[in-house]
């Protein structure tokens, strides 16, 4: 069955947590906290996400392109169900 996944490729968090909200309601089954969300806010936007979200997945688009294991650790420990990764990274930051 196809899934719904929302970008929320915002620079404020309290918008993007509107439009979160908005989405779920309208049947949105995956959040993504875009890239501009995270540079702006940082994690702090898939924390709020996930606080807010509890049996929604949760996407942190970091576009990974080093230390993968490291990033996807911290992006995990925010909430993030899912993390991308650049496709021009490397093989091995992909198997971190």
């Amino acid at each position: 069955m196809a899934k719904l996944q929302i970008a929320l490729d915002f620079v404020d968090l309290p918008r993007a947590l509107k439009a979160a909200r908005a989405a779920v309601a309208g049947g949105a089954d995956i959040l993504e906290a875009g890239t501009p969300l995270i540079k702006s806010c940082g994690l702090e936007a898939v924390r709020a996400l996930r606080g807010e979200f509890k049996n929604i997945p949760i996407v942190a688009d970091m576009k990974i392109m080093d230390t993968g294991r490291a990033e996807v650790e911290i992006a995990a420990k925010a909430g993030a169900s899912i993390v991308t990764v650049c496709s021009a990274a490397g093989v091995s930051t992909v198997q971190e």
